[in-house]
């Protein structure tokens, strides 16, 4: 190298050094100066504020901005005499919602925390507002990503809309078929489900901007009674209570949930005064919420108007203990000034302190700061109806077609319906034609329709009961119902009894469009496909899985039928087919449905993914990570190069360098070995006859593997092939290809065609300087590649391709990756000043592979992260992956296992070293039953039997000089590792010694 161009390079590398670790100082700087500039913020609106403005900040009031209660002139009031913190908007519609909120934002002299009830979207308050699925429907479908979505699209519609806070997600676990209030508004009855989809609710709306509210604490779920009308009392024990009602309270302050509403509950094992509701109750809100379960957050009362508080409390009295109790926000007062003037007598006399005030006024200007409040400007009015109706119908969409439940279909309806065949539909509590009728008839010719809409008498129901045996199937689908229980879900006495004898016919499927719930009525059913709502959408959706078009997916959230009284002869039912678990890799979106228990251990993961990039160790990378196949990780960090003129993404390919080895050739030898065509105790000899003569042929396959057959650990074969300056010999490359000069090297570099004898004499010739040693070789992958070709005919590329890739379904691993990719899909590597002189861009970094023409048993495979991850876990899947088996498990215990008395390696693969204290090559955290290795470009792949964890660590560290090595000096792959075991509560292994002892013992 030039000294011209070493000294250009250095100073390239102080000018990544010192732009990156400006980035790195400007970032820390910005949350330090967000912080200082809250707490100034905070802290000067607090000291102007006296004593009755800064109790008035604790109220909520309820603003209407149409109907009846349109109160317009009272806010105004309660604004200018007592500047109260904060408006919950109720009925109304969005342009007048929004007109008054500017309004009322200018009147404050501080500004408003404005929240809503919005659990399915601003309509579930606004008219022309059209409604998202209620949780129930969502809980159908356990999906965390859906879910997310559609809280990402209602913190859109608040932010659209001026609204601070929503009021979700509901977290209460609903087990109580007669509870009367939460009911459809849960996510069902799994404690598990409700946390991993209230978080996801939760996260869709704080990611963009919008608080969440957790409610209704300690868990409204278990009661029969309304809570607006009386109060309900849960009698469950505190084991109990914390066992089932708090843990998806508890997992949402894990996560992070801004704030919590404490509902009017009489719950003895939390405060055994008579009629204390939880609100008020200290024991609960303080001791239970704030002090045990550490949430620090904005604690909200329900509303204050609710006769389960009402009851016993009167306005002002209600509020004063609420707030007494430790509540932070009085949600719905009654009568404010009696309220301020109340706590301030308690405050003033000493029954409530000081600090209790100035705490709770405190989190509250902090989040207005947080909303960014300081700098409000008015709602945009222009098209603002339209903006918020934009993303619901297609949210609905995915919704509807993922929550679709077929609960039973003894009657194998579904799978026998077809357009030859004579359909009857009955639309009960429906008096003309529906969209899902109107689905169905588009594509049967041959159906009927008959209704019993509401108010029809039993001869009406007879007489459609007797016509459905001319019927081939009969569709009854259950339209308009109550989303409470309330009137049987809206279902006559008449109805109920035609569906129950209906469903008895064994031509018969019930469509319930409606609260899953109503199931009870006819529970003895055959056949029931659940919507969980009503309208054009789900129609759509329950008439595309009737006609095959896609899939029931639905879970049903919740047990409707409890000991089933069917009144129905059994039929007979088809043989049970048991459905195997998919062992194919596939996306979680929130990492605790993958089993982490520790979200923070990520978070430190990602700092330190940021810290290194800034540090300049590389300039992006890619860590994926997953546990019993479920991708808890999969993030792309930083950019292709330190110009930062394009993003790493999911999809970047990166030069696996030496993981070739066991992303390709020790895959194809395990196949050959299954196959019995190679032997580990036969010679190179036995399977090259050029060998024959050289001191190489009587080398062992098993020692090969194992890195102890006594070669060396590389040849430069470059060096040959350039002159003293660095510069490639012409007689030996051409710019173009040519006759004679066909091997590509790199861009506009072609080799000539015989060098290859050329090198295989030198790898021949070479002496067996290590004989009884294990040092890491390249030679020895370079002989196995070629055995591979000799065995089967085909070159390691083509065989590894036909066998396993396309086989797998992985798109993004291959050789010569410019054959099937442009270079913005591949991370470059080095800027190689000697030899290639050239940017490495989709060409091989090894120069030995180069001038194999980029096809190396050693190096040469270009791969996702995705798809490198999907080959470990075929492997640790021992031998399957989706529904075709690869290997036979014992070929992969065999090679993935210890196998070397001199070291620590496997056939092929690597190991952790046997240490008590450090996994050597692999993180301290790893079994020694882990296997996997790593790439001189910056990359590594792991797979632990014993966790289940597959971990995929890929980067281009050479880029621009393969001399930057901060990536082993600071230990980035084996600690990211770490992090990623820690996260799943995973402690530092010392059993790895007796692992290689066991493991030797068997040899």
């Amino acid at each position: 190298m030039s000294l011209y161009h070493k000294s250009a390079l250095v100073s390239l590398a102080i000018l990544f050094l010192v732009a990156n670790a400006s980035a790195q100082h400007k970032n820390k700087s910005k949350h330090a100066d967000n912080t200082a500039a809250r707490n100034q913020w905070v802290d000067s609106v607090y000291n102007k504020l006296n004593e009755e403005e800064r109790i008035g900040q604790l109220f909520m009031v309820a603003a209407y901005s149409g109907g009846k209660n349109y109160n317009e002139d009272l806010i105004t009031n309660l604004l200018n005499a007592h500047q109260v913190g904060g408006l919950i908007f109720m009925q109304g519609g969005p342009g007048r919602q929004a007109i008054l909120t500017n309004r009322y934002q200018h009147i404050a002299q501080t500004p408003l925390l404005i929240g809503m009830d919005a659990e399915w979207g601003v309509g579930m308050r606004l008219d022309s507002v059209k409604n998202f699925p209620r949780e129930m429907m969502l809980g159908a479908t356990r999906d965390t990503g859906l879910v997310y979505q559609m809280g990402s699209a209602i913190a859109a519609q608040c932010k659209r809309l001026g609204v601070n806070i929503n009021f979700a997600p509901v977290v209460d676990i609903n087990n109580n078929a007669e509870n009367p209030v939460i009911n459809s508004r849960s996510f069902g009855e799994n404690k598990l489900w409700v946390a991993r989809l209230g978080i996801a609710y939760m996260r869709g709306l704080q990611n963009n901007g919008v608080m969440a509210c957790a409610k209704h604490f300690p868990g409204h779920g278990n009661t029969n009674v309304d809570s607006h009308k009386d109060l309900p009392l849960i009698t469950a024990s505190l084991p109990q209570l914390d066992t089932l009602e708090l843990y998806p309270f508890k997992q949402l302050i894990s996560a992070g949930v801004s704030s919590i509403m404490v509902a009017h509950l009489d719950v003895p094992a939390l405060d055994t005064a008579a009629n204390v509701p939880t609100t008020l109750s200290k024991n609960t809100v303080t001791n239970l919420l704030k002090n045990k379960l550490g949430f620090n957050g904005l604690v909200i009362t329900d509303a204050l108007d609710m006769q389960g508080l009402t009851k016993y409390y009167p306005a002002g009295e209600a509020d004063l203990r609420a707030f007494e109790a430790g509540n932070d926000i009085l949600l719905f007062p009654q009568d404010v000034p009696n309220a301020i003037g109340k706590i301030k007598n308690a405050i003033d006399s000493g029954i409530i302190p000081q600090t209790a005030l100035e705490n709770s006024v405190k989190k509250i200007l902090a989040a207005k700061f947080n909303a960014g409040l300081t700098q409000w400007k008015d709602i945009d009015l222009d098209n603002i109806t339209n903006d918020l109706n934009q993303a619901i119908n297609p949210i609905r969409t995915l919704v509807a077609r993922s929550a679709i439940t077929i609960v039973k279909d003894d009657n194998q309806v579904g799978n026998k319906i077809n357009e030859n065949m004579r359909i009857g539909y009955v639309g009960i509590n429906a008096t003309k034609s529906t969209p899902l009728y109107e689905a169905l008839n588009d594509q049967f010719y041959n159906i009927k329709a008959a209704w019993l809409p509401k108010g029809s008498n039993a001869d009406s129901a007879q007489k459609i009961l007797e016509s459905i045996d001319k019927y081939d199937a009969t569709i009854i689908a259950v339209h308009n119902l109550n989303f409470n229980p309330a009137n049987n879900y809206g279902l006559s006495n008449e109805a109920m009894s035609f569906l129950e004898q209906a469903g008895c016919r064994n031509n018969v499927m019930v469509v319930l469009l409606g609260n899953a719930y109503a199931m009870q009525y006819f529970c003895g059913v055959n056949s029931v496909m659940v919507g969980y709502e009503d309208d054009t959408i789900t129609e759509h959706a329950a008439a595309d899985v009737l006609l095959k078009k896609i899939k029931a997916k639905g879970k049903l959230p919740v047990t409707a039928c409890i000991g089933n009284h069917s009144v129905c002869p059994a039929p007979a039912k088809p043989p049970i087919v048991l459905k195997e678990p998919s062992n194919e890799l596939r996306k979680v979106f929130f990492p605790a449905d993958a089993g982490v228990i520790d979200q923070k251990a990520l978070d430190r993961l990602d700092m330190f993914m940021a810290r290194n990039i800034a540090d300049g160790v590389f300039p992006g990378c890619r860590v994926l990570a997953a546990k019993n196949g479920k991708v808890f990780f999969d993030k792309a960090f930083g950019y292709m190069t330190y110009e930062k003129k394009q993003r790493v993404d999911t999809n970047t390919l990166y030069d696996m360098a030496s993981c070739t080895k066991v992303l390709a050739t020790t895959l194809a030898v395990m196949r050959l070995y299954e196959q019995g065509k190679l032997s580990l105790d036969k010679t190179i000899g036995d399977y090259l006859p050029q060998s024959i003569g050289t001191n190489k042929a009587g080398l062992h396959i098993r020692d090969i593997l194992l890195h102890q057959a006594g070669l060396r650990g590389w040849i430069p074969f470059y060096k040959e092939s350039v002159d003293d300056d660095g510069k490639i010999k012409g007689n030996l490359y051409r710019k173009y290809p040519s006759v004679g000069y066909n091997v590509e090297v790199a861009r506009n570099v072609y080799l000539r065609d015989d060098y290859l004898d050329t090198m295989w004499s030198r790898i021949y010739a070479s002496p067996l300087d290590n004989a009884g040693k294990m040092v890491y070789s390249d030679l020895d992958f370079y002989f196995l590649a070629q055995i591979v070709h000799q065995l089967t005919g085909k070159t390691i590329d083509k065989y590894v391709e036909e066998e396993f890739y396309k086989p797998m379904g992985l798109k993004r691993i291959t050789y010569n990756p410019l054959n099937k990719f442009d270079t913005s899909q591949i991370a470059p590597t080095e800027l190689e000043m000697s030899f290639r002189t050239q940017l490495l861009h989709g060409y091989v970094h090894d120069p030995g592979a180069a001038m194999l023409g980029g096809v190396g048993g050693h190096a040469g495979v270009f791969a996702s992260a995705h798809d490198v991850a999907a080959i470990f876990q075929m492997l640790l899947n021992k031998g399957v992956y989706g529904s075709k088996r690869y290997f036979k498990e014992s070929t992969i215990d065999l090679f993935t296992a210890y196998n070397s008395k001199i070291s620590h390696r496997g056939l092929g693969f690597d190991k952790p070293t046997p240490d008590e204290d450090s996994g050597g090559p692999a993180g301290e955290r790893c079994s020694g039953l882990a296997f996997g290795h790593q790439g001189f470009t910056g990359t590594c792949v792991w797979a632990d039997p014993a966790t289940g964890i597959v971990f995929v660590f890929l980067s281009n560290r050479v880029y621009p000089s393969g001399a930057n090595v901060k990536i082993n000096k600071l230990n980035v792959r084996t600690t990211a590792q770490d992090y990623i075991y820690e996260s799943l509560g995973y402690p530092v292994n010392h059993d790895r010694p007796q692992v290689y002892k066991k493991e030797m013992e068997m040899k």
